[in-house]
């Protein structure tokens, strides 16, 4: 594993405080671990660790969210794959929890965020230096992340995401741009059937369906959550008018970063081509493509 910090640059990110909550509500994660350790007091030593996970061509959105944090390091494993972790103590205390405590998570991951909020203050409290401090932060490290066990209800959601409550928080269009940079696939059908068809299919484990029937109604989307694998959902939102009148205008005002940008971009282009109209040709009753026209975004979507 190669491991490199690349904290150098000495600007401002632009990404948005929601925008990173909502990151690492698909790709992120907090752990609490206890390692061997012959030299501590009870031979435990306790570990905190914040990390977002994400495939090599994604490493400038990464380096992004380092410059956000200004703390942290990025991690290059062999598999293609790179990590942004934050371990030390001072910076997840004061920068790492009260960033989640303002922008909060939405899903899920909030339960972890609780739990690693719990270790938190039992290390605050130096209860981690007794065997009894050290048997809690062992029970909580045992109910997080894949270890934690919920009900068969799939409706889970914190209550400030629900609009019934007095602490509600309108979900923030940054945060959908996170979870889309992660989570999101930004699709562009090129068969002859629904050719240009564009779609945005995000992706969830089953116990976040509330989740994703909010950004569903977020983008005003007819389309219901539906299973899509084992133990995960996921909803597609697409048609002409939903793009036209909500998606890109959604686009248009809250930015997308990372790889997915690029697919974005592109759809852009497609678009004003579409808008064209002297890029269709009347056959019989109906108007179809430019043969042109139609090789060109072709040649766009896979350049």
């Amino acid at each position: 594993m190669l491991k490199f910090n690349d904290k150098k640059h000495d600007y401002t990110s632009k990404l948005d405080p929601y925008f990173i909550t909502g990151l690492t509500e698909s790709e992120g994660s907090f752990s609490v671990g206890l390692h061997k350790d012959v030299r501590a007091k009870f031979k435990r030593n306790v570990n905190l660790r914040y990390k977002i996970t994400m495939l090599e061509n994604e490493i400038e959105l990464l380096k992004e969210v380092e410059s956000f944090f200004r703390c942290g390091y990025l991690y290059e494993h062999k598999d293609g794959t790179i990590d942004f972790v934050i371990r030390d103590y001072f910076s997840i205390k004061y920068i790492l929890l009260p960033h989640f405590l303002k922008y909060p998570l939405r899903g899920t991951k909030y339960l972890d965020f609780l739990s690693f909020s719990e270790a938190i203050n039992i290390i605050d409290n130096k209860e981690h230096l007794t065997e009894e401090g050290l048997l809690k932060l062992y029970k909580i490290s045992k109910t997080m992340n894949s270890y934690r066990e919920f009900s068969s209800s799939t409706d889970y959601c914190p209550k400030h995401t629900l609009e019934e409550n007095i602490d509600f928080i309108p979900i923030n269009g940054h945060y959908i741009n996170g979870f889309i940079a992660g989570d999101g696939c930004l699709a562009l059908n090129l068969s002859d059937k629904n050719f240009c068809r564009m779609s945005l299919q995000i992706s969830q484990h089953i116990n976040n369906k509330l989740l994703l029937t909010n950004i569903a109604n977020y983008f005003k989307s007819p389309s219901k959550v539906y299973p899509h694998s084992f133990k995960s959902l996921q909803v597609t939102l697409s048609g002409v008018k939903l793009w036209d009148n909500v998606i890109f205008k959604h686009f248009s005002e809250y930015p997308l970063y990372g790889s997915k940008k690029l697919k974005l971009d592109k759809l852009f282009i497609i678009r004003k081509l579409m808008l064209d109209t002297k890029y269709l040709v009347q056959v019989g009753r109906y108007r179809e493509w430019d043969p042109n026209c139609k090789m060109r975004i072709v040649d766009i979507w896979n350049s």
